[in-house]
């Protein structure tokens, strides 16, 4: 390359470099040539090379050692050039060999060279000597050029250079040709200006993507040094833009070049790596990107900017306990490449926990102030604690109304769907999925094996039974039961809220006495969406409940702690059918007393049982479940969009969260 720059001066454009590799996937027998129509190695340059350490090319960057890299790698090195004489040109061969006393070795007298013949120097590299450059070496020519485009694309990019045309084996491809034609647009020029790095001069460019192959990210930030690319940075972070658009072309890519004194006078002999430490690397990165963000793309910025602020505002309605502070003061905590909601709560978590940590030593030496009865703002400082436990627990509130909206929403459409496949082959499988999503099926809450007993949605039928664990799921009552039961499934058995939820630890100051017998049993049986037809003696539901009430009155459960809990005879069974009213369940419920809303119905136990079979429409039983909710979302501060209803199922009317009726 230096030998082009001193032949063509200001016009290196007019030179060519020539480079031919065979044998590529043979390291033993992989050869390569370079060859250029440079000044060639005349009596000064000769001279140069065949002296280490020489400052012949100080002037340009370069140290006068690349060459023994050659040494380290290859097995053979044969080099010929011509020169320009006063008298014509000549010519000169030598080996370049590994060697104690002399490393270059002529191979031939120095000579005339043939008529017209141009001046020029060709370096040829046989066999990769060890291992250690043999491995990792490209074995298939697209590798090759990859990696070639890669380490070169910056001097490619800024232009001026000589044309260089590489053939790999057959594979021909043209630079910087094939590089420029990836750039989209014009390049843009800045500067970044600091105390420590002095003026760097920054040249921008928008590529297509093909443009970053072979490299780690999609933007890039190349740093020369002399002109020569040093380093390539990965700058996706630092930009945050995730593509970048130009002239109607998208998913496009930056790469930038920098240069400048700093850089020039800091760099290794090698000119492979700086001699610099990676906290200024990255500092240079930062400075040199916001001069691109600010002064070169400015307008997409905005727009990122824009689009990202969006990604947050739903970020936060989904998660709500990471709203703890404005907008502008939440973005500007996460890095600028923050987008997504696991990038967001990475960012923020930390900020969270500093937050509750602070919190809760606020409130820590509030109550040892209270205790010691020391003097301070009393009447402020408890405002100001209660407000902070308020704004805490809002929060976490609205992170739990959140879940269960989505909960409800997914119900909603699951019975949609249920009922528009009426008839169709996977109607079982639809239900099967619709008792699960409640409760899990074939299971018992209290089986300490069995972690899907606490994924339940037991609150959608009774707020009281959302952390309940005592309940099985389609379960044969001679499985629950200690003594008699039969294989008689109910969809849903549930016990003594209290036990549920209580302790049976002796030692436990809340611990339930559990020589008293359960006295409140709720049983839930689902019935498809859509069904009609109700026919048979077994569907007949008043002779279903009281199968199942005849077996459980007076019977005995045992807990997986091997613990025996009595049904009382009293025991007040809650019995719930959840069902549409249609078909042969109009004529069956027609003697039972309708609910208050008119929509279900009700029919109290008689004779040996205490208690109630209420049939509660899907439809019901999920506005009742919205409407439960309403209260909670209120508290916590949210707004929800109107309540969606099934119309076919119900015409029932529900309030939204700004108290208008919609259906």
């Amino acid at each position: 390359m230096f030998g082009i720059e001193d032949r063509y001066e200001n016009d290196v454009a007019q030179g060519r470099i020539d480079i031919t590799v065979t044998k590529l996937a043979d390291p033993g027998g992989i050869e390569i040539v370079i060859a250029d129509d440079g000044i060639g190695l005349d009596a000064d340059r000769y001279a140069a090379f065949c002296e280490i350490d020489t400052d012949f090319k100080k002037s340009k960057g370069g140290k006068g050692v690349g060459r023994l890299f050659w040494l380290d790698a290859f097995d053979q090195i044969e080099v010929d050039s011509t020169y320009g004489l006063d008298s014509g040109i000549a010519e000169r061969a030598f080996g370049f060999v590994l060697n104690n006393t002399e490393q270059v070795v002529p191979t031939a007298e120095d000579k005339a060279a043939e008529p017209q013949t141009d001046t020029g120097t060709r370096v040829r590299f046989r066999g990769i000597r060890t291992k250690e450059y043999a491995d990792p070496f490209p074995k298939r020519a697209d590798t090759f050029l990859r990696y070639f485009s890669a380490h070169f694309i910056a001097d490619f990019l800024l232009g001026g250079g000589p044309t260089i045309l590489l053939d790999v084996d057959g594979d021909a491809i043209e630079y910087p040709k094939a590089v420029s034609d990836l750039v989209v647009g014009t390049k843009m020029e800045t500067t970044a200006v600091s105390e420590e790095f002095g003026e760097l001069r920054i040249v921008g460019f928008v590529c297509r993507p093909e443009a970053s192959t072979g490299l780690d990210g999609l933007h890039q930030l190349h740093l020369l040094a002399n002109g020569r690319t040093v380093e390539t940075r990965k700058v996706d972070n630092l930009l945050g833009i995730e593509t970048l658009e130009r002239d109607g072309e998208t998913d496009l890519a930056f790469h930038g070049c920098v240069s400048g004194e700093y850089l020039d006078l800091r760099v290794n002999e090698g000119r492979t790596a700086f001699n610099l430490t990676e906290r200024t690397l990255k500092q240079i990165s930062r400075l040199c990107m916001e001069a691109v963000r600010n002064r070169m793309l400015p307008d997409q910025v905005r727009k990122f900017v824009e689009k990202r602020r969006k990604r947050y505002e739903s970020f936060v309605e989904r998660y709500p306990t990471y709203g703890f502070d404005d907008d502008d003061a939440q973005l500007g905590r996460v890095p600028l490449h923050a987008a997504t909601p696991e990038e967001f709560a990475s960012g923020l978590v930390k900020f969270q926990i500093r937050r509750d940590e602070e919190r809760q030593d606020t409130l820590q030496k509030l109550i040892s102030a209270l205790d010691a009865n020391e003097e301070f703002r009393f009447q402020e400082s408890i405002v100001e604690a209660a407000r902070g436990i308020q704004a805490s627990e809002q929060l976490a509130l609205a992170q739990h109304v959140v879940r269960r909206k989505l909960a409800l929403e997914l119900l909603e459409r699951l019975i949609t769907r249920i009922r528009a496949r009426e008839g169709a082959s996977d109607d079982f499988h639809l239900e099967r999925t619709l008792h699960s999503f409640i409760c899990p099926m074939n299971i018992r809450g209290d089986d300490p094996s069995k972690l899907e007993g606490r994924a339940h949605e037991l609150w959608v039928i009774d707020e009281r039974l959302a952390f309940t664990r005592a309940f099985s799921s389609d379960k044969r009552l001679d499985d629950v039961l200690v003594e008699a039961g039969s294989a008689d499934r109910p969809d849903l058995f549930l016990w003594d809220l209290a036990h549920g939820l209580g302790s049976t630890d002796p030692d436990h100051p809340d611990a339930i006495d559990m020589s008293e017998p359960l006295r409140t049993v709720m049983v839930v049986e689902f019935k498809k969406p859509g069904r009609r037809t109700y026919n048979g003696a077994k569907d007949q539901i008043e002779q279903q409940i009281t199968r199942y009430l005849s077996q459980l009155k007076g019977g005995e459960i045992e807990s997986f702690g091997r613990t025996r809990v009595r049904i009382a005879h009293d025991c007040v069974f809650h019995c719930y059918v959840v069902a549409v009213i249609e078909g042969d369940l109009v004529l069956q419920l027609s003697g039972w007393d309708t609910t208050s809303n008119g929509k279900g119905r009700i029919r109290q136990l008689k004779g040996d049982y205490r208690g109630q079979i209420e049939v509660v429409q899907w439809q019901d039983l999920v506005n009742d479940a919205w409407m439960r909710n309403s209260a909670t979302i209120h508290a916590a501060g949210l707004s929800r969009k109107r309540l969606t209803t099934l119309q076919p199922m119900s015409g029932a009317v529900v309030e939204d969260d700004e108290g208008d009726a919609g259906e």
